[in-house]
């Protein structure tokens, strides 16, 4: 399975694909979709007993949407999903589609602790 990394070109996220980017959107828009610059997961108390998992007492983790955004990558039926969306066409909230659903799918996944089913098929 391919997996396809980001890369930021003057606060724009792409992903590379075959030697090609795919604009995806401002950094600033992404971030505003999700809800700020940060971003926190909460994590029941079955799921903090995982020794890996370095929560709060709260139980959250919370991250720079931006450095975790610049350190992805993806996968082909991630990409087509993103790819088929316009980027020229805007939500009612006026960001361009292809930026809203990246970043709604973002939330579902970072929200789903990364079980979304998200795969190749």
């Amino acid at each position: 399975m391919e997996r396809h990394p980001t890369r930021i070109d003057d606060e724009t996220l792409c992903i590379e694909i075959e030697g090609q980017s795919l604009e995806v959107g401002r950094l600033a828009d992404i971030c505003a979709i999700v809800g700020g610059d940060t971003y926190t997961i909460e994590y029941d108390s079955r799921e903090q007993a995982a020794a890996w998992l370095g929560t709060d007492e709260d139980g959250q983790i919370t991250f720079d949407v931006r450095e975790t955004l610049a350190d992805m990558d993806y996968n082909d039926a991630f990409v087509e999903k993103i790819r088929t969306e316009p980027l020229d066409e805007t939500t009612d909230e006026g960001y361009p589609v292809r930026t809203a659903t990246f970043a709604k799918l973002m939330q579902e996944i970072w929200d789903s602790k990364g079980q979304i089913e998200l795969c190749d098929k």
